[in-house]
């Protein structure tokens, strides 16, 4: 029978920089528990590859199925640095100077000049420019093209930061000590 198992693990802390960790070091195994086990397989997700976790266990469930092997996906040190549909995997997303500038602008432009954003009430502000587009566009008041370009920041969930994956690796071979002890 396939079992999925999800572990949260200490990992350990970036000795480099002395930045100390946060939190726990998720990841998740699948292996079919009627099969002799040959090997350990780690899949390494792709920049982005938390946009939409089902994938991975998907990938990771048809090779414990169809193989001899315990598959194991490891989410590694801002393995979180791309837009989620799961909340719990998901990079916060901080405007900088030029974007709320721009969106200042928008708002006097669409006739919300009262409201004001900042880098606090920024999520909440989108929703209602959006809404105020849309209706300009059905109005025929705005090109149905009309897009509004920002360049915000994805701030990873945890502490997490990109160290060239250095603690991404470590992360790995953690999982692995703590998945053969």
């Amino acid at each position: 029978m396939l079992i999925n198992q999800t572990f949260e693990i200490d990992s350990c802390d970036d000795v480099e920089l002395n930045i100390k960790r946060t939190s726990k070091l998720e990841y998740r195994i699948s292996y079919d528990d009627e099969k002799d086990i040959k090997a350990i397989v780690f899949i390494v997700g792709g920049f982005g590859a938390n946009a939409n976790i089902s994938f991975l266990d998907f990938d990771r469930e048809y090779i414990a199925k169809n193989f001899d092997v315990v598959v194991v996906h490891v989410f590694y040190h801002c393995f979180c640095a791309r837009q989620s549909i799961d909340q719990k995997y998901n990079p916060k997303l901080i405007p900088n100077q030029d974007d709320l500038e721009r969106i200042n602008g928008i708002l006097k432009n669409i006739n919300l000049g009262h409201l004001s954003v900042n880098k606090d009430n920024f999520e909440q502000i989108i929703p209602l420019i959006e809404q105020k587009v849309n209706e300009m566009k059905q109005a025929g008041l705005v090109d149905e093209s009309q897009k509004i370009e920002l360049s915000c920041d994805f701030i990873p969930p945890n502490g997490d930061y990109q160290n060239y994956g250095i603690m991404a690796a470590i992360d790995h071979i953690n999982a692995l000590k703590d998945l053969v002890k």
